[in-house]
């Protein structure tokens, strides 16, 4: 599984952020048992031991560079970023996930006033950064590496950091607190205006948002494809991340075929009325057909004419 997929689940989980919202704050309404609340710690356990063992292995490579650097072998440490540029690719570009599964444990948890997964999240965010700033060491002072891929990892930390503000922003309409996870905050608060803007926050099963949403991800598909190594370094440690990602939440979000289901259908499902779309008038008589006036909100007008597909 190449890193770029860990990306795009990235954005898929924070478009879903409201349906775990809602999800959770079912949750917190109704009566749990021990079994179910333990079934719930337990889900993010998967997710500790695959990150941890990928970590395991990252510091390994790094290892092999320090013994080459303090042996002050220069072919040694040239062989090592011909093999392994495309590791430093995957701990730059698995932070997006990393950033973005922190945000939304710290948020269910909030929801429901427990600690059940924001522990672990946390714990596996803060490992993430330290090796992250191993890397940004090796690009500022590492010897043995080409102009070339110092500006290529460069240009890859850029993208990553822009589209990780980006989603967080994306984000913050519903979950307040993915900002303190963001690397810029003014620039993910600027997203989440621009967001709000567009009413991101409000529609949620409209053609427009989901045409938008499909274009924001593939413009961040592109760009990091563009910049990544087409080979990934670690395909199954990849995989298993990805898999334990998604056991971290629960069947109900999915439906038969295994798609996420929209904030609307969870809606439905539960019986839950939505005041936003409810008949605040009389009805409009027609030839046919009652069509009620609906309730709009002039308070917040589209004004922002962003273009994400930036390179």
């Amino acid at each position: 599984m190449h890193v770029v997929h860990l990306a795009d689940l990235a954005a898929i989980v924070s478009q879903h952020v409201p349906a775990v919202t809602h999800f959770a704050g079912q949750l917190s309404g109704a009566s749990k048992t021990d079994a179910e609340e333990q079934a719930v710690a337990s889900s993010v356990t998967p997710y500790w031991v695959s990150t941890r063992s990928r970590l395991e292995l990252w510091h390994q490579v790094i290892a092999r560079y320090r013994r080459a650097e303090s042996q002050g072998d220069r072919h040694t440490m040239g062989q090592w970023w011909n093999r392994h540029v495309s590791v430093l690719e995957e701990i730059l570009v698995s932070e997006l996930l990393c950033r973005i599964v922190a945000a939304v444990g710290h948020h269910i948890d909030a929801s429901r006033g427990q600690q059940n997964l924001s522990p672990i999240t946390e714990s596996v965010f803060d490992c993430h950064m330290e090796v992250r700033s191993r890397v940004h060491h090796l690009m500022l002072f590492g010897r043995g590496s080409s102009v070339r891929d110092a500006v290529r990892l460069n240009r890859l930390r850029q993208g990553v950091e822009h589209w990780t503000d980006a989603i967080l922003g994306r984000m913050m309409p519903q979950c307040r607190s993915a900002v303190r996870y963001a690397i810029d905050a003014d620039r993910a608060i600027a997203f989440a205006e621009e967001s709000d803007d567009f009413g991101w926050s409000v529609l949620q099963t409209t053609a427009a948002q989901k045409t938008t949403y499909w274009l924001f991800n593939l413009a961040m598909h592109d760009m990091l494809t563009r910049r990544t190594s087409p080979t990934p370094a670690l395909p199954r440690a990849n995989r298993r991340v990805a898999d334990s990602v998604m056991g971290m939440f629960p069947v109900e979000l999915f439906d038969s075929f295994g798609v996420a289901k929209s904030l609307r259908l969870r809606q439905i499902e539960s019986n839950a009325v939505d005041q936003e779309t409810q008949p605040v008038r009389d009805p409009i008589e027609v030839k046919h057909h009652h069509f009620p006036k609906l309730r709009t909100d002039h308070a917040h007008p589209i004004r922002s004419q962003r273009r994400y597909l930036s390179d």
